[in-house]
């Protein structure tokens, strides 16, 4: 790989994390789904400081070119997201009804109350 391709790969990490770390520092994204995020950018720091590393591995994982390596990466990068994004959603649905739940439950016992006082002032 050329120096000068691998001089970018290396600040295109570098810049990711500290997207990251900033977007950590605003508060706009939370440690709970930073974790990903932070080690997939450690995982490209390494391959584009260390090329070496993805030929150990593609020979490891008998892969025919080393591109097969990074992609087979990035589709289980893509897939934890996924993962991580469905439970997520998942969690906020079953939130969002239990308060939808006690929010009727709270109208319910508005309604009854004011019925009670009109009864008594009436």
């Amino acid at each position: 790989m050329p120096l000068s391709l691998q001089l970018c790969f290396v600040l295109g990490s570098l810049a990711m994390l500290l997207i990251v770390f900033a977007l950590l520092k605003k508060n706009l994204l939370t440690v709970k789904y930073s974790l990903l995020w932070l080690a997939f950018s450690a995982v490209m720091l390494v391959f584009a400081a260390c090329p070496y590393v993805v030929y150990v591995l593609r020979d490891l994982l008998n892969l025919v070119m080393p591109v097969n390596l990074v992609y087979l990466l990035l589709f289980c990068f893509v897939l934890l997201v996924l993962l991580s994004i469905s439970i997520a959603i998942s969690q906020l649905a079953e939130k969002n009804k239990r308060l939808a739940q006690a929010n009727a439950l709270l109208e319910e016992r508005v309604r009854r109350l004011e019925q009670k006082l009109e009864e008594k002032n009436g």
